[in-house]
């Protein structure tokens, strides 16, 4: 009698064995398509073989469940998700700067050039032409204004990054906090619910492309999080903010409420924008005490159009003015304070040349030359205007180009990643199907001996109880 108990339990047992297998197989395929799931699986130790036998049935099949989660395929691409983020971001950031310096000549700074040497070259063969006089000033002014609004252009770009700083920041706060939650929730938890570690494994991919992220294991299941490799995000249960303030020297810019160093830069898309505002806008506006080289060009041209229209003489012999204006106690505002004179007059432009040999166009041809000059006078950092400028617009252009470059190839190591990722961790429906179909004729099998065991203890018991001898 003792043995069909024995046998009985055994096999009632194994089905709830079987059971929890087949309910961990169809977790997996439910979640075939969430974000972040790893699978898990169903290991069946047979009789005895779990190391615990009186603990777990004594003698009946034990199951336990493990996951396929890898920390170093998650590191993959979390490093991945951050450098595409970052490629992609700055290509954004550029794209719109880029557009500021036109090459073709059709509009902008170069245009403005261009006609303020062909408005000077036609007044050079009649001087004293006054329709030509106010067309060559007006020329004068359009300069004034392209610089203005390249000037106001980057001044709005760097405002709009400035903005997605602060709203970068304020995102990776939140997800601090989630994954400070979830750490919470992880550790509580007396066996890892793969929910949270889906959820948890979610999180951290999406602070990854805000800003690269270092993450160590922490107790059941819980994460530490370190950003930049230096500010600390989440320790266990506790999260801390990070503050920006991109006025700031680089390198002070994002701070921790843990404290710690800063690093020099990030990736990410905070670190893009640090980038672009660090990098190639204060490259064009200045900083530190550099005046920019949209500045330094501003200034430049508009010092040299002064010097030879101040060093010539009218039709009338009078002295020549400068027709430029600009904040010359702070070179780093040249380019959006460049204005022309309201003050002066067309009959004012001084367009002969004095000394041993005067010309009553001399200075006229000298401007008409100015912006592809390439006299030593009349050049800014040892190049013409018009050279200074294309340098600029290389620049600007070679980093769009590299960033489009560097996003494509980005995208395509994230995918991979993602790819190799997914194969580790991530559930494959056939095997799941497989299982399954396995699982649940082991359960039927199982639940057949459950029910004749069942019937046969039923049939003793009811001998014993009319007496009758086994």
């Amino acid at each position: 009698m003792a043995s069909l108990f024995s046998s009985l339990y055994t096999s009632s047992t194994a089905l709830d064995v079987f059971s929890r297998a087949l309910g961990t197989d169809q977790a997996n395929v439910a979640n075939a398509s969430t974000p972040g799931y790893a699978a898990q699986q169903a290991n069946i130790l047979p009789i005895d073989l779990s190391g615990d036998g009186a603990s777990n049935g004594g003698g009946s099949d034990f199951i336990s469940l493990t996951s396929n989660s890898s920390s170093l395929a998650d590191a993959s691409v979390q490093a991945a998700t951050s450098q595409a983020s970052s490629s992609q971001t700055q290509a954004q950031q550029l794209s719109p700067i880029n557009q500021l310096f036109d090459i073709t000549g059709s509009s902008g700074i170069l245009a403005a050039l261009q006609q303020f040497s062909t408005a000077f070259s036609s007044l050079a063969v009649t001087p004293n032409d006054s329709t030509l006089q106010a067309n060559a000033l007006s020329a004068a002014g359009n300069v004034a204004s392209a610089f203005n609004q390249v000037a106001s252009g980057l001044q709005t770009q760097q405002s709009q990054i400035d903005s997605g700083i602060q709203s970068t920041t304020a995102q990776i706060n939140s997800l601090a906090s989630r994954i400070q939650q979830l750490n919470v929730k992880a550790t509580d938890e007396t066996q890892v619910d793969p929910a949270t570690g889906a959820s948890l494994r979610s999180a951290l991919s999406q602070l990854s492309s805000l800003v690269d992220i270092t993450v160590t294991p922490g107790n059941n299941g819980a994460v530490n999080v370190l950003a930049g490799g230096e500010l600390p995000l989440v320790e266990g249960d506790q999260a801390f903010t990070l503050s920006a303030d991109p006025s700031a020297a680089p390198g002070s810019q994002i701070a921790s409420s843990a404290g710690g160093s800063s690093p020099t830069a990030f990736s990410g898309t905070l670190g893009a924008l640090l980038q672009t505002r660090n990098g190639t806008i204060a490259q064009l506006l200045g900083s530190n005490g550099s005046p920019g080289t949209l500045n330094t060009l501003a200034s430049g041209f508009a010092s040299r159009v002064n010097a030879l229209l101040t060093s010539g003489v009218t039709s009338s012999g009078a002295a020549g003015v400068p027709i430029f204006t600009y904040d010359a106690a702070n070179p780093a505002n040249a380019a959006g304070t460049l204005a022309l004179d309201p003050a002066v007059t067309a009959s004012q432009l001084a367009l002969g040349s004095t000394g041993p040999s005067p010309e009553s166009n001399g200075i006229a041809n000298s401007l008409a030359a100015l912006p592809s000059s390439t006299a030593v006078a009349d050049q800014i950092s040892g190049l013409s205007p018009e050279d200074y400028l294309s340098t600029i617009a290389a620049s600007v252009g070679q980093q769009l180009s590299g960033a489009e470059a560097a996003s494509t190839a980005d995208q395509s190591a994230l995918v991979t990643a993602q790819t190799n990722q997914q194969q580790l961790i991530g559930v494959s429906l056939n095997t799941e199907a497989t299982n399954i179909t396995t699982y649940e004729r082991a359960y039927q099998a199982n639940a057949q001996v459950v029910s004749i065991l069942n019937q046969l203890t039923s049939d003793a018991v009811n001998l014993i109880s009319t007496g009758t001898a086994l």
